[in-house]
């Protein structure tokens, strides 16, 4: 009976024991395990998110109005401010040259002059030849008493033409040959070809605007007088 009671002493003791043990102990601390972030969708300014609201982003409005804003003053800038010309124009005959310089003096518009040298249609006016040399000559004597100007061609391949003049447009050249067909009777003909002339250039030293150059163009008629006309930009 005494073996008994020891070891039933005995067995609560160590109960007792374990239990402490057990409830003493630390717990383990469960480490995070590292995983990717989940990736979240990209939208653009004009797409909705997945909620149906509307994705904003208000630094790039912010950005965006700015570079409205600079472009309303460059475009209201540029508005403002008319276009400069500096133009170039060309002509043949010193006498148109000398009609826009001095429509330039009156402006007071500066300006350079210089002299190139280009092919320019050529529009000659004869008469074909006859078949003799004395023929040739007495046309030409009745043009004069008629008011015409005419001369004899000597050399080989136009040899007894007759030569009325060279005319630097078709429109001077027509009308030259109906003229003299009409007081003389006899029929006149036109031939066409390229030939090296002077031309005089001039240029307008100074920037003028759109307005003024429509006012200088319209004391003048530059449709007869240039054979080129270029509206540079300054």
């Amino acid at each position: 009976m005494k073996w008994l009671f020891l070891f039933v002493v005995l067995l609560n003791a160590g109960f007792l024991g374990w239990h402490g043990f057990v409830k003493d102990k630390p717990k383990v601390v469960q480490e995070s395990v590292y995983g990717p972030p989940v990736s979240e969708k990209i939208h653009l300014l004009s797409e909705e998110s997945a909620n149906g609201e509307q994705v904003t982003h208000s630094n790039v409005a912010s950005n965006e109005s700015l570079e409205e804003a600079l472009n309303r003053v460059i475009d209201q800038t540029v508005a403002k401010s008319p276009a400069l010309l500096c133009p170039r124009m060309e002509m043949e005959r010193q006498e148109d040259k000398k009609q826009i310089t001095q429509a330039l003096n009156d402006f007071g518009w500066s300006y350079k002059e210089q002299e190139v040298t280009g092919k320019r249609p050529k529009f000659w006016l004869y008469i074909a030849a006859p078949d003799t040399p004395a023929t040739a000559a007495k046309i030409v004597k009745d043009l004069a008493s008629k008011s015409v100007d005419s001369f004899v061609i000597n050399r080989a391949e136009m040899k007894n033409r007759i030569s009325l003049g060279l005319y630097s447009s078709q429109e001077r050249a027509d009308q030259a040959k109906q003229r003299i067909q009409n007081i003389s009777g006899y029929t006149v003909d036109v031939y066409e070809h390229m030939r090296n002339v002077s031309l005089q250039q001039v240029d307008i030293a100074q920037p003028v605007s759109e307005k003024d150059w429509e006012r200088f163009v319209s004391r003048l008629d530059l449709t007869k007088m240039m054979i080129k006309l270029e509206k540079n930009p300054c």
